[in-house]
């Protein structure tokens, strides 16, 4: 009783309170388990110290915050989870405000909490990356769109045009959920009314500004990233696997809902004074998502699981929108005692397997190399041999990202080798500097890094990740890329 009743009379106090158990728990499972960062957290750090607002594959705000946290954080590798769950954070925040809005308080913190039984805000959130970066940005984003029509401050309206062109910056995929807002825009009343005044102006100036680098770099590049998304497209499953998956990825969300009883007879009851929430809460909780499987069932594309990440925060409110008739103060509190048990739970599962991989497998996943001792091992060798730390190191993100972001001096990595994939190093500079080259021993060297490395001589380390006996070492190949002679040139695939 003490429970309900708190729950019922301070709503915003328990979601501070599961705003802090969320990013307290998920910074620490991977902050004290981790000996090398995840791949997509390596990556965006070597795209974000080059200061680039793109790549060839996404738009680079993670990459961009990530190494201002970088340079914060002294050495220490936790505050990458941390930016990590502050955008799991942000984005609790806004579904709360706008469930409170739509809804009122109670409901909004039961959608918000029942967001925890949905795998994208646990086991994937240690991994910043452009998918994560997504989440709050659509939460800001609905909560602005919402209050803009509602209120009709400009304020909001300006506010709407940042988060939407802020969410160009996360990844270009955004543009599922502004199309959705443009179709319920339409589709309001009340929303489309608005639409002559000078608020929706504001925000379409706004937007433009933001976006504005963003559709520079895509004009000049020949819109590269697109040509990335549908190679991966290409290689991913159909429709229906997508679409099983991501229900397998509610599984603990259904298992909460019934589990605190709000299935039943008398469940679903559609009342008039919120149809207007409902049918905002349908547009953007559903329609990017069908956008999605339409545009790939039209054309034939694959789609993988992740891509659905930032396009179920509605999911929660959409849930106790059709379904209030068995929502009570006892239920709130079932659904915020389980959420708080998943995240004393779910956090600890992942340590374990982190901490427990030897056992599990005898192939290391990232998160378990021993980069410290990598990059230490490769960078004094490389010193031996030259006299100097290296300013370039040449080879696949993940291994020569390890050694670039260990290493003095803040070198730059040339991904492959390839100038398409790291325009920042080309050919020439390479050859003005020399530069340090690795790569997995098995996997061998891309076409590019084969060619920067011809002739060289080849060198081969071994790596232990664990004591295990069972536990295959890592195996990786280097060479020094020495500086060209004086009035001489390399040429390569690199200038190309």
């Amino acid at each position: 009783m003490a429970l309900r009743d708190s729950l019922s009379a301070r709503p915003g106090r328990a979601v501070a309170a599961l705003c802090t158990a969320q990013a307290v728990a998920w910074t620490l499972a991977p902050a004290l388990t981790h000996a090398a960062p995840p791949l997509d957290v390596v990556e965006m750090l070597v795209w974000g110290r080059e200061g680039v607002v793109a790549t060839f594959k996404h738009p680079n705000l993670p990459g961009l915050l990530l190494e201002a946290v970088r340079r914060l954080s002294l050495g220490a590798s936790w505050p990458f989870y941390a930016l990590a769950q502050g955008c799991v954070v942000a984005t609790f925040a806004a579904v709360y405000l706008v469930g409170r809005d739509l809804l009122g308080p109670a409901r909004a913190l039961a959608g918000t909490a029942l967001l925890t039984g949905i795998f994208y805000y646990s086991w994937p959130t240690p991994e910043m990356n452009h998918n994560v970066m997504q989440m709050p940005l659509w939460a800001w984003t609905c909560l602005a769109l919402w209050r803009a029509a509602e209120r009709g401050r400009r304020s909001w309206w300006v506010l709407l045009g940042l988060f939407a062109g802020l969410s160009l910056w996360a990844k270009y995929s955004s543009g599922l959920l502004l199309a959705a807002a443009a179709i319920w825009i339409v589709w309001d009343a009340r929303a489309r009314a608005r639409l002559a005044g000078t608020g929706p102006w504001a925000a379409l100036a706004v937007f433009v500004i933001a976006v504005a680098p963003q559709a520079w770099f895509l004009i000049r590049t020949d819109f590269l990233p697109f040509e990335y998304a549908a190679a991966r497209a290409g290689e991913a499953g159909g429709v229906g696997p997508f679409l099983l998956a991501q229900l397998a990825d509610h599984a603990v969300f259904v298992a909460m809902a019934l589990g605190a009883g709000l299935f039943g007879a008398g469940a679903v009851i559609l009342r008039a004074e919120e149809a207007r929430a409902l049918r905002f809460l349908l547009a953007m909780g559903l329609l990017p998502i069908a956008l999605t499987v339409l545009a790939a069932g039209a054309s034939g594309a694959g789609l993988r699981d992740m891509w659905a990440m930032p396009m179920f925060n509605l999911s929660g409110l959409l849930l106790l929108a059709l379904a209030p008739g068995r929502f009570d103060g006892r239920r709130l509190a079932r659904i915020v005692a389980m959420a708080a048990g998943l995240l004393a739970l779910i956090p600890a599962v992942y340590a374990a397997s982190v901490a427990f991989r030897p056992a599990l497998s005898d192939k290391p996943s990232r998160v378990v190399w021993p980069q410290e001792e990598i990059a230490s091992r490769l960078l004094r060798a490389y010193v031996r041999e030259t006299g100097a730390a290296p300013r370039i190191v040449a080879g696949p993100v993940w291994e020569a990202g390890l050694v670039a972001l260990a290493a003095p001096g803040t070198p730059s990595v040339s991904i492959d080798g390839e100038a398409r994939k790291s325009p920042w190093v080309s050919a020439r500079d390479i050859a003005e500097t020399g530069a340090l080259a690795l790569w997995p021993t098995r996997a061998g060297p891309s076409p590019a890094l084969a060619a920067l490395t011809a002739g060289q001589a080849l060198r081969r380390e071994i790596f232990r990740w664990s004591d295990a006996p069972s536990a295959r070492p890592i195996r990786i190949t280097w060479t020094v890329i020495p500086p060209a002679a004086r009035g001489t040139r390399r040429s390569g695939s690199a200038d190309r």
